[in-house]
């Protein structure tokens, strides 16, 4: 519990909580930190599950379809100091694991290859300080590498080497410049 409220703590830090008042409007009005906090609490909840947590999440999990229109995985491992500039629109799948200071845009998905007849459906992985810009689509068991973008409306089946930019359907990438 206590590492929870910690992370809450960074996370009201990470979306602009300076001061005390700051951190009370982020907490009670900004989106991007709400759909956080469902997140952390829905995933805390998750790893203790029992059949009156169960309800819980079951509540949480419609309050973040309803309210944001989002449908984030409490299986998958999200990092320290998300960041949700638009929060509508993002799926992010059971078996993702996302790095730290990493920022995902509206409309991005991050999931299974969803091929037929596999076990093993593969979730990417997505690395620190990345950055996931509007409508792209990130499917398989791929690796975003550090320091790494993806275009809006790309469409990434091929792991991104660290400080590339991925654009364009299907996907190539190009070395950021420094």
């Amino acid at each position: 519990m206590i590492q929870l409220i910690s992370v809450l703590k960074e996370d009201i830090k990470n979306h602009g909580g300076e001061s005390f008042s700051r951190s009370l409007l982020i907490l009670f009005f900004n989106v991007s930190f709400r759909l956080v906090l469902n997140y952390r609490i829905g995933r805390f909840l998750h790893e203790r599950r029992n059949s009156f947590f169960s309800l819980i999440i079951l509540f949480l999990k419609k309050r973040q379809l309803i309210r944001y229109n989002c449908d984030i995985s409490y299986q998958a491992k999200i990092g320290r100091r998300i960041l949700f500039p638009h929060p509508l629109s993002i799926v992010i799948g059971n078996g993702v694991e996302i790095g730290d200071d990493v920022m995902i845009w509206q409309g991005v998905t991050l999931g299974s290859h969803g091929k037929s007849g596999d076990d093993d459906k593969g979730y990417p992985s997505i690395r620190n300080c990345v950055k996931l810009f509007t409508d792209c689509k990130v499917l398989g068991p791929i690796e975003i590498g550090e320091y790494s973008r993806v275009g809006s409306s790309a469409l990434v089946t091929k792991s991104v080497l660290a400080s590339h930019f991925a654009f364009g359907i299907p996907a190539i990438t190009k070395k950021i410049r420094n």
